[in-house]
C-alpha cells in the first residue's frame, strides 16, 4: 500500500532541483518559455530560480505555512514577486480552472503515483501542455527483486527505468550546446549503465496528449 505523499526526500537531493543549468535543461524539455503559466505542486527554491531565469508566471501551492511565508519573502527579495503567486492550502483541496497551465510540476518532491497525478491535474494543463515530476527510477542491470517490491509497495507503483536510447537521442538533438552540460549528461548515461543495483531521483516530463491525436514526429520532443 502506497504511503501518504509527499515522501520524505533529504534536503541534499532537493537541492539538486535548484541547479540553473539542471533547471533550463527541465524548461527546454518542457518548452517552457517567458509566456509560460506554470504551477508547482508544493514550492520549492528551485521554481523560484526558474521563474527568475524564464520570466514566466508561476502559481505555487504549499500546504506548509512556514514554507509559503518563507517563498514567498524569496519571491520578494528576488524582485519575482509580481511573477508568484503563492497559495497556502492543501494541494487537494485547491481547484483551479481547466487548461489553466502551460505546466504543472513539482521539484524535488515525491507527490504520487504518476499516474494518478496525470490523471488528477490533466484537466488542468493547457493544449500540449506538460506535466513534470520528481520520480524515483531504477538503476543497473541486475535489479533486487526485493528492493523493487519494497519500492513499488512504498510508491504504490513500480519503478520507471531510465532508457539509454532516449537519453542519447535527446543529447543528439537538444539545443543546449554548453560543452560542460553535454559531458555531464553522458557521465550520467555512463553511470546508469555501469551501475550496481539502485534507485536514483529523475525527473519525467510528458505532454497532454488528446482523444485519437495522432503520434508527433519522432524528432518533435513529444
Amino acid at each position: 500500500m502506497a504511503e501518504p505523499f509527499p515522501l520524505y526526500v533529504p534536503p541534499e537531493a532537493r537541492r539538486l532541483f535548484q541547479s540553473e543549468s539542471l533547471l533550463r535543461r527541465f524548461a527546454q524539455t518542457a518548452r517552457w518559455d517567458d509566456e509560460s503559466s506554470l504551477l508547482e505542486l508544493h514550492g520549492s527554491l528551485g521554481a523560484l530560480a526558474l521563474t527568475r531565469a524564464l520570466g514566466c508566471h508561476l502559481t505555487v501551492i504549499e500546504p506548509d505555512e512556514r514554507v509559503a511565508d518563507t517563498l514567498k519573502e524569496r519571491a520578494r527579495l528576488g524582485a519575482i514577486g509580481d511573477k508568484v503567486a503563492i497559495k497556502h492550502g492543501p494541494v487537494a483541496a485547491v481547484a483551479f480552472a481547466e487548461r489553466a497551465f502551460d505546466g504543472i510540476f513539482s521539484f524535488g518532491r515525491i507527490i504520487g503515483n504518476t499516474a494518478a497525478v496525470a490523471k488528477r491535474w490533466r484537466p488542468n494543463l493547457a493544449f500540449n501542455g506538460r506535466l513534470g515530476m520528481t520520480v524515483v527510477v531504477r538503476v543497473g542491470r541486475s535489479p533486487s527483486p526485493k528492493a523493487l517490491e519494497a519500492w513499488a509497495q512504498r510508491l504504490g507503483a513500480t519503478l520507471l527505468t531510465p532508457r539509454d536510447t532516449d537519453l542519447e537521442t535527446a543529447l543528439e538533438t537538444t539545443d543546449d550546446r554548453d560543452e560542460a552540460g553535454q559531458r555531464a549528461l553522458r557521465d550520467e548515461i555512463e553511470l546508469h549503465r555501469a551501475a550496481p543495483t539502485a534507485v536514483s531521483l529523475g525527473f519525467v516530463v510528458a505532454r497532454r496528449k488528446e482523444p485519437g491525436e495522432k503520434p508527433p514526429p519522432s524528432r518533435d520532443g513529444g
